[in-house]
């Protein structure tokens, strides 16, 4: 794959190419297939095909392919193209039969808002109850946190409904620093359990330190909500180099899974609001605490998929032997995280960054060296 990779990158329509081309239909129908293998080279060989082939030949099969886990991939590779038709096509599928497709439908608006579309998604909230399906419709509606009425809208559903989608509210109102919600949040942080800690970490991502009060006078909290409070104060400006410390020493030492495994996901958190001290202990514990690896490895994919454009930059920064060992571990990460469309956006990050970069560059090298590690 490799080889196949560095011909198309870098001189655009080839034979690899070519041959990708002439399986298009083929590669298609393959993006369902039972073994893992063929499924995921059929979508590699896909993205290698020009855009003006491949657009039409994914938005027929999204449309009326009769297996509907093709539909549901081909519109994630599809979105990677970015072709201007996209937002009329989403705007057909909102209702769509398909969960995995309303799913991506939703996504896409997240990071495409567009203000037409708020009737559409306020009124799917009154009936859109697929588990994984309604946290990403928040998602989309939290891209308008400008309007009043996507504002009232998510502060009730903070408020009512199963844990699991309160904990999805929670989380994306703090991903989209939604300061309007500090006030609805700060109670729920009295509350022992898993909303306790998504409310925590919240209140930190929105970063109004107005919160910092209301955080403080949480003296007894579990042991595994510690960690998420510990960043949240960071995040908020308070002692932040004591915190991450205590943090890496807490994952490296405490003897019960769950801590450790929190101290980790919180640093993640941390790294990904761009905190290099955070990143830094991570790669540390990697290095020296070999049960944490797999945490590790989520925690800065999880970075990656958020944050893709800023993650590729810092990888062209960062000295060889740790941007060797960041890629083994995005490798492992992604494939544990299985974010099909997160991880089709990283990929489509990557070539664009690939293509802004001059020819010939240490930039262009080591994109297309990512893409092929990373088996895009």
């Amino acid at each position: 794959m490799g080889a196949v990779l560095i011909i198309v990158l870098a001189a655009g329509p080839a034979s690899a190419q070519d041959q990708a081309s002439a399986g298009l239909g083929a590669n298609i129908n393959a993006l369902s297939a039972f073994d893992y293998a063929t499924r995921m080279n059929a979508a590699r060989m896909v993205r290698r095909v020009a855009a003006a082939e491949a657009v039409p030949a994914l938005t027929a099969a999204v449309r009326s392919h009769t297996d509907e886990f093709v539909r549901y991939r081909a519109l994630v590779l599809l979105i990677a193209f970015r072709e201007p038709g996209t937002p009329a096509l989403m705007q057909t599928l909102l209702k769509d039969r398909n969960d995995r497709v309303r799913e991506v439908v939703y996504r896409w608006y997240e990071q495409n808002p567009e203000p037409r579309s708020i009737p559409n998604l306020l009124a799917a909230l009154e009936s859109e109850q697929a588990e994984f399906v309604r946290p990403a419709l928040i998602r989309a509606l939290a891209a308008h946190g400008e309007n009043e009425g996507v504002r009232r809208a998510l502060l009730i559903e903070a408020g009512r409904g199963l844990d699991f989608f309160r904990s999805a509210v929670i989380e994306t109102l703090g991903d989209h620093r939604a300061a309007y919600a500090v006030r609805t949040i700060i109670p729920i942080i009295e509350l022992d359990g898993p909303l306790q800690d998504d409310a925590v970490l919240a209140l930190g991502r929105i970063g109004d330190r107005a919160a910092l009060p209301a955080l403080a006078l949480l003296t007894k909290v579990s042991p595994e909500t510690e960690p998420s409070l510990q960043a949240a104060q960071c995040l908020l400006g308070d002692r932040c180099e004591e915190r991450i410390a205590w943090l890496a020493q807490t994952a490296r030492t405490d003897p019960r899974a769950a801590v450790s495994r929190a101290a980790v996901s919180t640093l993640g958190v941390m790294a990904t609001e761009g905190h290099s001290a955070a990143i830094d202990a991570l790669f540390d514990l990697e290095r020296t605490v070999d049960r944490l690896r797999g945490d590790i490895a989520i925690a800065l994919s999880t970075m990656a998929l958020r944050r893709p454009q800023e993650t590729i930059a810092w990888l062209g920064k960062t000295a060889a032997e740790r941007r060797d060992r960041a890629v083994t571990l995005l490798h492992e990460g992604f494939e544990s995280l299985e974010e099909d469309f997160a991880e089709e956006q990283f990929y489509a990050a990557a070539r664009a960054t690939y293509w802004a970069a001059p020819e010939r560059s240490d930039q262009r090298t080591l994109t297309a060296s990512l893409i092929d590690r990373l088996e895009f």
